[in-house]
């Protein structure tokens, strides 16, 4: 403010641009792929949704699909692999999921 001898840090995980006059300048970071904002700052995406750069919110991977926590793109969600008994089918160029083996079959 006007008259200071010094300058006051921006509490912990916020940032100001330079030439910043008070705490209310002070803000969070954008949150980094995988995370996502929120009134206390950057928190990670949950298992099975991802996030990218700046996100305020985390997206839930597609139907059937599952990610790791702190995933940061729909690239990242995947099938589990099927269990024994079962198989992956494709639908065109996408897997669509697993199927049961048929009669006198196994996988």
């Amino acid at each position: 403010g006007d008259g200071a001898s010094s300058c006051t840090s921006c509490a912990e995980g916020k940032v100001a641009a330079a030439g910043s006059t008070s705490a209310d300048d002070c803000e969070y970071a954008p949150c980094s792929a995988g995370d996502y904002m929120t009134a206390s700052g950057c928190q990670q995406c949950g298992e099975n949704t991802f996030s990218g750069d700046g996100a305020s919110s985390c997206d839930s991977c597609p139907e059937d699909k599952v990610s790791s926590a702190g995933s940061s793109s729909v690239d990242d969600c995947y099938y589990e692999p099927c269990s024994a008994g079962d198989f992956m089918t494709d639908s065109g160029c996408q897997q669509s999921g697993c199927q049961q083996c048929g009669e006198n079959s196994f996988s």
